[in-house]
């Protein structure tokens, strides 16, 4: 779950980026993140999941 919630923060944080909302793409980033670590913490297999979510699924 974890990663799915990073993979929607990691496109919110693109299309902030694109409208010039560097500051509010910053602090998703950095949510993004705080996700991903979570997800690695709680589940030693969560790296499988990750590399599955890195083509092109589970994408928003």
């Amino acid at each position: 779950m974890a990663l799915a919630i990073k993979s929607c923060l990691d496109s919110l944080q693109h299309d902030a980026a694109c409208s010039d909302l560097e500051d509010l793409a910053r602090f998703i980033g950095l949510a993004a993140l705080a996700a991903e670590e979570a997800a690695m913490a709680h589940d030693p297999h969560s790296a499988q999941l990750k590399a599955l979510m890195a083509g092109g699924f589970g994408h928003c």
